[in-house]
Formats: C-alpha cells, structure tokens, sequence
C-alpha cells in the first residue's frame, strides 16, 4: 500500500509539471500533445478522462489555455486527505508557506495562481491541483 501512495504521488509531480508548461498553449496545441480523445469539449473547456478515477481540465479564453484542473480519485476521503496534506508540505517547501483557507492551500507564483484541496465530486474523493492564469 505504501509503495502504491508513494508511486501515485511520484507521478503526481509528473503529471502536473508536465502539464503546467501547457499554460498559453491554444486549443489544438492541447489536443494535438495530448494521448487519445477528450472524453469531454466545450467552447471554453476540455476534460481528459484518466485512468483510475483521474481528470484534468483545460479551460480557455480567447482560445488560450488559462487554467489547468487535476484531479486524482481516491477509495476513502482519508486517503485522499492524506494525499492533499503532503502535496501542500511538498509544495510549500518549493513556494513557501500558502495562504490556507480552511484545508485549501494557495500560493502566488508569477502570474499564475496554484490551488491545492480536498474535493468530493458524485460521492467520489479527489485531490486536487488547479493552476490559473490569476494576472
């Protein structure tokens, strides 16, 4: 169990600073760098559906990436609680402390606005990682 947490939060970091260069990319340059089809698409934004319970969400203005929207289910909200708390200690140690309101952590870096919390979404438990264009 140990070695299943600590792998999904190695990909975690993958997975987002990955993602995060995509910030400013166009509609079709997200969908022209990313595997398979959204599973769904808007005017404003598109879902990919991962494995595992996982989404992320790229929401546009003008056609132009501004926020990126992760989430990775978890079986129980202490898991998922769990999984939050060291993203928050894990990222405070690269951006300093965050502004917490209740359990959500946030932190300004450059222009862009980087969330952390807790989610529930039809019964299911998430961690969530948001980044904005904030500026």
């Amino acid at each position: 169990m140990k070695f299943l947490l600590f792998s999904i939060l190695l990909f975690f970091h993958i997975v987002v600073f990955s993602q995060v260069d995509k910030m400013g990319y166009t509609r079709s340059d997200v969908i022209n760098s990313m595997q398979g089809q959204p599973c769904k698409n808007s005017n404003s934004t598109i879902w990919y559906c991962g494995e595992n319970g996982s989404f992320i969400n790229y929401e546009f203005e003008n056609d132009i990436v501004v926020h990126i929207f992760y989430m990775w289910e978890f079986r129980t909200k202490y898991l998922a609680d769990v999984d939050v708390k060291s993203e928050i200690e894990k990222n405070s140690r690269v951006y300093g402390r965050p502004t917490m309101k209740g359990e959500e952590a946030t932190w300004f870096v450059g222009d862009n606005l980087i969330m952390i919390k807790y989610g529930l979404s039809n019964g299911k438990h998430y961690s969530t990682y948001g980044i904005r264009k904030w500026r």
